[in-house]
């Protein structure tokens, strides 16, 4: 009796502990370090004018030296040697790794869900006619500066702006967002790339996807306004899914 208990205590352990694994594999969470932080202030502030005139709500410290580096660039003066001015900054005065505690805690409090979906992409991905491209890890990292989300898809790294309160640009929930930049990265190389889509209609097929295949998963998400709505009609079921390379070439000849 007391090896079946013990064989049955070993099997419990097992199974606690590959489903723990399983929830935290396809996704690592990055402690964000100061050459990241310069290089997210560096890349705003080169693009300045350029977010300005979209519209962009832009985080930057503030500090005079980040005043002159912005007026640099708008007279078209800034460049690569001034990134060692933002580092030092950051070294001397900022950068404070416990500012991003709160962020982390609520990813990490997400990662079960983000792995249950992810395991639904890999279920389904091979009955549509398009290729979803993933990554085994995805990399989640945090900046405090910027503009908001972005992704890398040729490395599978997200980065996610917030504040030292653990705030999400659009979301509560951070799992919004991160499953929105695995999409994006999932189509840039086979639909974006490959049909040159529109940013308008690229954003629209990304909210579309997320929207139908997670909508149990995520209730809160919510399709942007600037996206393009002819897709609406088209894209409107799970079944549409498997043929979005399709949807997509039937609205671009109509342009």
């Amino acid at each position: 009796m007391h090896f079946f208990n013990t064989l049955l205590m070993l099997l419990l352990f097992s199974a606690v502990n590959e489903c723990k694994q399983s929830t935290t594999s396809r996704i690592q969470i990055i402690e964000p370090s100061i050459e990241q932080e310069a290089t997210s202030i560096w890349r705003t502030i080169n693009d300045i004018t350029f977010l300005e005139s979209q519209g962009y709500t832009i985080h930057l410290p503030d500090d005079p030296l980040i005043d002159n580096l912005i007026n640099k660039s708008k007279e078209g003066n800034f460049g690569n040697d001034d990134y060692a001015e933002i580092y030092r900054l950051l070294e001397a005065k900022i950068y404070d790794r416990s500012k991003y505690k709160n962020a982390i805690q609520k990813v990490e409090g997400q990662l079960a869900l983000l792995n249950r979906m992810m395991d639904k992409v890999e279920v389904k991905l091979s009955g549509w006619n398009w290729n979803f491209k993933t990554f085994d890890q995805y990399k989640i990292q945090f900046t405090l500066y910027g503009t908001g989300g972005s992704y890398d898809p040729d490395e599978g790294v997200i980065t996610l702006w917030t504040n030292q309160q653990g705030e999400f640009m659009n979301y509560n929930n951070p799992a919004n967002t991160i499953i929105h930049e695995i999409t994006h990265i999932g189509m840039e190389e086979s639909l974006v790339h490959k049909y040159d889509l529109p940013h308008g209609l690229k954003e629209r097929t990304v909210d579309r996807f997320v929207y139908l295949l997670f909508k149990e998963d995520l209730p809160e998400y919510r399709i942007q306004e600037m996206g393009d709505a002819r897709l609406d009609e088209l894209l409107n079921d799970k079944e549409a899914i498997k043929h979005i390379d399709e949807i997509l070439l039937e609205i671009l000849d109509e342009q």
